[in-house]
């Protein structure tokens, strides 16, 4: 069986049926409203297309973005894409965030800004959307029932362009609530989050500059939206996804700045979910290691002495998991309140043989305001 064939039938294997049939939807973004007047902001997964524009009317504070990512199986290259409707206070307007590490560890990253005027065409089939931004400079397709997506990358300004796919092997879920229409999409009132892609195989083929970067390994997407930037409420997250063997994980770590906690954990073994919640004790615990790192962070760029991760999850009667993930790349961005690293993944159940894999992780935050 071919390796396109062998991931469509993963997909079909762990993907659930996701309803009835939903009415299409378009959207065109940011439909800015002037000044910061209340706008309808959606909260839960709800009745239409998961996968749809949260706020459909923006304002001045308000922010929303879709996230994709992929990493090669060796744990050394990476793409990143993000399509985002940003705030006054970031320029408002469209942009899209490229970041690509080559195979030998070159780091392009960017961000195309559309400003205010700048378009962004959303529209819904199923439960998947399809997304046009700039003049096709970044677009992608997802099909209805969140099996596949086709993105496509025409950045001339970073001189990137190519193709991703990505073919799901996960069922989507939110930080907190059991999934369906009555979920809970935000974590804090100023942070929704809402996961398509836990975990898919993904497919990239890109050129970069003068060099191709092309692999296969595991892919990503999801989206976040909020009323109001997150920086000023924000102490720090850690965030990050990986596979090891048979097993997905999805982890965060999200620390407000009144240092309330909230520790999340997605789970899945063979696509059979173990663990989907949200806690604020230590039952899902995600803490960095390395020399000298400072834990709780205590300032802006507090991540170039990190090493890794340790994840542990316990689940009561069901067992204690436990994951690391050892970076092999690490990026710094957003005037150092924003770090990203790629690396192996490994682990599984206490008292079994540890699974290895690759995974992506990141730390937000602190932002010194």
């Amino acid at each position: 069986m071919s390796f396109r064939r062998s991931a469509t039938f993963l997909a079909a294997l762990f993907l659930p049926s996701l309803g009835q049939a939903k009415f299409p939807k378009n959207y065109i973004l940011p439909d800015i409203i002037n000044g910061t007047a209340p706008v309808p902001i959606e909260t839960t997964v709800g009745s239409g297309a998961y996968d749809r524009a949260y706020i459909p009317s923006h304002n001045a504070s308000t922010y929303e973005w879709w996230y994709f990512d992929a990493v090669s199986s060796d744990g050394q290259s990476s793409v990143v894409f993000v399509a985002l409707v940003v705030p006054t206070a970031l320029g408002q307007g469209t942009e899209v965030s490229a970041q690509v590490i080559t195979p030998d560890g070159e780091i392009f990253a960017n961000r195309t800004d559309y400003g205010p005027e700048g378009k962004f065409w959303v529209s819904t089939r199923g439960d998947g959307s399809s997304g046009v931004i700039g003049d096709g400079d970044f677009t992608w397709v997802g099909q209805p029932d969140l099996s596949q997506y086709e993105l496509k990358v025409d950045l001339p300004e970073q001189d990137i362009s190519g193709t991703v796919t990505l073919i799901s092997a996960a069922s989507p879920f939110v930080g907190c609530d059991p999934f369906g229409p009555d979920a809970r999409t935000h974590t804090f009132w100023w942070f929704n989050w809402i996961n398509f892609m836990g975990d898919a195989v993904a497919v990239v083929d890109l050129k970069v500059g003068d060099k191709r970067v092309a692999f296969t390994g595991n892919g990503y997407h999801d989206k976040n939206w909020g009323p109001v930037p997150y920086p000023p409420h924000l102490n720090y997250w850690y965030w990050g996804h990986g596979r090891a063997g048979d097993y997905s994980l999805v982890w965060s770590r999200v620390v407000a700045k009144d240092n309330t906690t909230i520790s999340g954990a997605w789970l899945a073994r063979d696509g059979q979910v173990l663990r989907s919640t949200c806690v604020h004790d230590e039952s899902i615990h995600v803490e960095p290691f390395g020399n000298n790192v400072t834990i709780p962070p205590n300032r802006p760029n507090d991540t170039e002495n990190i090493d890794g991760f340790d994840i542990t999850i316990n689940i009561g009667e069901e067992g204690l998991y436990q994951f690391r993930f050892d970076s092999n790349r690490w990026t710094n961005g957003n005037d150092g309140n924003y770090a990203r690293w790629i690396g192996n993944f490994t682990g599984g159940k206490v008292g079994e043989e540890a699974s290895s894999g690759v995974g992506v992780t990141e730390q937000m935050g602190p932002f010194g305001i």
